[in-house]
């Protein structure tokens, strides 16, 4: 079992720009085009496929299982739907929650202050302070900049 210290040493020597970040087990980074901001936390089984630059701010929050999916496809005729590859940029910003098993797709900013829930699919960009639900990912509520400061009752 790799302690989290060396698995930040391990990350950061193999080229990937971490700072003082917390990364569980099982976590994929498909490429070191990848920035990571201080006091992130990235829970086990993430996925991050770096086909474009992915770039997450400080103090954001990864549920089990969350992807950034920067790679796609065209549209490609009826005989090959899965058309010409494509990669497209991911930017989170500060403070970002992304729940278990949600989806950010390529092309898309995530807003510093948003709540991305649980099994969302993100497919356009999303402005700051609002939680986003659903597939597609709807903004379905505005949050305050001093919400969730209480003792979580």
């Amino acid at each position: 079992m790799v302690i989290p210290q060396m698995r930040l040493r391990l990350l950061r020597a193999s080229g990937l720009e971490i700072g003082s970040a917390r990364i569980k087990s099982r976590v994929f980074f498909g490429s070191r085009n990848l920035k990571i901001g201080d006091g992130t936390f990235i829970n086990v089984g993430s996925f991050f496929d770096g086909s474009a630059r992915i770039e997450i701010g400080r103090g954001c929050s990864f549920g089990y299982g969350a992807m950034i999916s920067t790679s796609g496809h065209s549209m490609g005729p009826s005989t090959a739907r899965a058309g010409a590859d494509s990669a497209l940029p991911v930017v989170v910003g500060d403070g970002v929650w992304v729940g278990a098993r949600a989806v950010i797709l390529g092309g898309v900013s995530v807003g510093s202050g948003c709540v991305i829930a649980a099994g969302a699919v993100v497919i356009r960009d999303c402005a700051a302070d609002g939680l986003y639900a659903g597939v597609p990912a709807r903004r379905v509520r505005e949050l305050g900049e001093d919400e969730g400061t209480g003792d979580g009752n």
